[in-house]
Parts: C-alpha cells; sequence; structure tokens
C-alpha cells in the first residue's frame, strides 16, 4: 500500500471515529429531557439504607450522598474512604459468576464497615473479623464478574484472604468463592445484555446504572404498599420495607398502596432529583430474613406477589418498588420531604 493509501486510510478512520463521536454527542443531547420545576410533597424519608455488599446486610444512615451510582455513606468526622451502595461483590473463583443470597442465604448477615483510611471491616456470626485493604487497579487483580442477564461488570479482586474468609462462610472451601471490590471508575454498559429492558422502559439507559446493584442506582419503596401486602399475606404477617432491600423508604399519611408505580420525577429534599427508570422486579430473595438470613418455608412475600403483581414486561415477575436514575445529586437526610413532579 503507497504513502497516499495509507494517509487516505487513515483519514477515513478518523473521519468515521468523528462522526460516530459527534452523533452519539447529538444522540445524548436529544434524549435528554426537562427536569420538572414544579413539585408536589406526597411524603418524607422514613429510613435511609445502603447495602455496601451485595447481598449483604444493610447500613442505616441518618444521612446520605445520592452520587450518579448511588448512595454514600456521610460522616462530618470522617474525611477518608465513605462507604457506597453495592460496592462489593462475591463471586466464583472458576466461572466469575456472582453469588447472591439466593444460593447462600446466610449472606444477609454480613456486615461492612469503614474501619481506617485504608481497610474494610467484615464481620459475620461464628467469624472472626476481616479486614480488607481497599485494593486498586495497580496492585490487584481486574477481573470481570457475570452478573444479571448475563451482563460483566469490572471488579479489582480484593485478595487470598478475603477469598478464604468468605469460602469458609459460605461453606465453599472446594468451588472457592472472591472478593470484588468496584472503585466506580468504569461505566457500565448494558445496551447488548439488557437490550429487551432498554426497548421496553424508554427511560433506562446506561447512565441509569449502579456499581454492583441488579440496575440502576438507586431505589425507592413506598411503606403503605408493604402495609396493604402484609394485608394480603394475612396470619399476622410480619413483612418489613428490608425483605426488598430498597435505598429509600417513603412514607405520609396520604400515601396509597403501590403509589409509587407512577411517580415519574421524584425530589427529595432541596437539591436531590431522581426518575423513574424501571420497577423493580422480585425473586426468592425477598423471602429471605435480613435478620436471621432463613428463608420463609411457604414463599412469602414472594408468593403472594405473584397472586396481583405479576408484571406483563419481558421479565414477567411480581414488582414491588421502583429504579431510579439520577438526575441531580446532593445530600439527603431521613424525614426529609419527597415531592412528586406536577402533572
Amino acid at each position: 500500500m503507497g504513502l497516499n493509501s495509507v494517509t487516505q486510510a487513515v483519514l477515513f478512520t478518523s473521519l468515521v471515529t468523528a462522526i460516530t463521536v459527534f452523533s452519539s454527542y447529538l444522540y445524548q443531547k436529544w434524549k435528554q429531557v426537562k427536569i420538572p420545576s414544579n413539585w408536589e410533597q406526597i411524603g418524607s424519608v422514613k429510613k435511609l439504607h445502603l447495602y455496601p455488599l451485595k447481598s449483604g446486610h444493610r447500613v442505616e444512615l441518618q444521612r446520605a450522598e445520592v452520587t450518579k451510582v448511588g448512595l454514600r455513606e456521610v460522616k462530618e468526622d470522617v474525611k477518608f474512604f465513605q462507604l457506597r451502595d453495592r460496592v462489593l461483590i462475591v463471586y466464583g473463583a472458576k466461572d466469575h459468576e456472582f453469588r447472591t443470597a439466593r444460593i447462600y442465604p446466610k449472606m444477609v448477615l454480613i456486615n461492612v464497615s469503614v474501619h481506617d483510611e485504608d481497610h474494610f471491616a467484615i464481620d459475620a456470626p461464628t467469624m472472626k473479623t476481616l479486614y480488607v485493604k481497599i485494593p486498586n487497579r495497580k496492585d490487584n487483580a481486574v477481573t470481570k464478574v457475570k452478573c444479571c442477564y448475563n451482563e460483566y461488570i469490572e471488579a479489582i479482586d480484593c485478595g487470598d484472604e478475603a477469598a478464604d474468609w468468605f469460602s469458609r462462610y459460605t461453606n465453599e472451601r472446594d468451588f472457592r468463592l472472591r472478593l470484588g471490590y468496584n472503585d466506580a471508575n468504569q461505566q457500565r454498559d448494558i445496551t447488548k445484555s439488557h437490550y429487551k429492558l432498554l426497548n421496553y422502559y424508554k427511560n433506562l439507559s446506561n447512565q441509569s446504572t449502579g456499581l454492583f446493584a441488579d440496575l440502576a442506582s438507586v431505589t425507592v419503596i413506598n411503606q403503605q404498599s408493604v402495609h396493604d401486602l402484609n394485608k394480603r399475606i394475612g396470619n399476622n404477617s410480619n413483612v418489613t420495607v428490608e425483605n426488598f432491600r430498597h435505598n429509600i423508604i417513603v412514607d405520609g399519611p396520604d400515601l396509597q398502596p403501590y403509589d409509587e408505580d407512577n411517580w415519574d420525577w421524584i425530589k427529595v429534599g432541596d437539591n436531590v432529583i431522581m426518575r423513574n427508570v424501571k420497577d423493580c422486579t422480585r425473586c426468592l430473595r425477598t423471602t429471605i430474613s435480613s435478620e436471621n438470613g432463613i428463608r420463609d418455608i411457604n414463599r412469602q412475600p414472594l408468593k403472594t406477589l405473584e397472586t396481583y403483581r405479576k408484571h406483563s414486561g419481558p421479565e414477567n415477575e411480581p414488582i414491588l418498588g421502583t429504579y431510579l436514575e439520577v438526575a441531580k445529586i446532593g445530600l439527603i437526610n431521613v424525614g426529609d420531604p419527597v415531592y412528586i413532579a406536577r402533572k
């Protein structure tokens, strides 16, 4: 190939790249929608929950920072690393597939906290506290973990000591489990793995995603929906919002069960604004108590949800609560007013 041919090829490639980038920019500008300016209050934040380990125990917060990829812990007296929602994930050493409480119910009893500026502390019943140095891309192996819908998400491995701890706790000494960490530096791409959902839910996009969350970065549930569910189950049912592992629990005197299905734009406090991008489909995980790790022998509350909350969309599963994409970041608190956009 002559010099002119090489030059032409380079120019052509550069032109195609430029057109692709510019087209993507135009699409994103076109896709942007105007954030509402008129709001009506429908309740307030009753609880704030953060789940550092996917399928692990919750951290109950009074205040949280809402970031593009989910909630982050806020402590005024601590200036270093703070916990993020679903920042850790357990996966198989051989198949690199994620593991959750659906397989190992007692994972819900694992607590994660910040030990110091360089370490997590991880605790569980009968186990000695595990101190995990926060991994980085330079010193630790980077892998891809196979998650929901065969989506592969990058994870930084937390080392052999953590792998031994999780393998012993779940009695998987032979198969081996490992612990992965998300440094929030990689944007997830769900265009191939979740294409059916993207075609159905028009507000859902790559920008909706969290770290190791099943899908979007923040979830919300209405306390009245859980009250109604308990009435339907009967027999003094004591299902709680914790069965559903949401980040923001909303309550209010005028709220009706399942109102959250119809919330489009949501504002919390003075600044944080989010948009409903998808309903939350429910699985066997909801039947496991977050307090003792025991699965309900009657498959409740899932069994009852299947009788009246089955979704007709591509997943064909019962729904409760909603996934939110963060449009405007900021701080939120328990007790903050919650608004929805006026129609």
